[in-house]
């Protein structure tokens, strides 16, 4: 099985949908944990693929579109959770964790990008 570079819209559309979903079908008032967490181990399981993608890639520009995309990925993540991030702490953490994840695709990209 080979990944390809559209797999990873593939992957982020389902954990958003996912997450999505359970922010429109929860209880009043129902802690999100499990759902915050959840949210936050898709991407960084995403980020670990794009690792494994652009590993062997030759070509530097393709290497640095392959990270651009995780950090419009990680955008979409943040936007997500944006909203939930000042009710709790534990949501603080994980919205931090994105934008760490953000950061660091970011710095690669712009390692790899045209100087």
């Amino acid at each position: 099985m080979t990944l390809e570079f559209a797999d990873l819209d593939t992957l982020k559309e389902a954990a958003m949908k996912k997450f999505d979903d359970c922010l429109a079908h929860r209880v009043q008032n129902k802690p999100l944990d499990r759902e915050v967490a959840q949210l936050q181990a898709e991407l960084e399981q995403i980020y670990r693929i794009v690792v494994l993608l652009q590993k062997n890639e030759p070509d530097m520009e393709r290497v640095a579109e392959i990270w651009g995309k995780m950090v419009a990925i990680c955008d979409e993540f943040g936007r997500g959770l944006s909203a939930l991030a000042p009710k709790d702490a534990s949501y603080r953490a994980s919205y931090d964790r994105i934008l760490d994840l953000r950061n660091a695709a970011e710095e690669r990209r712009r390692l790899h990008g045209k100087a």
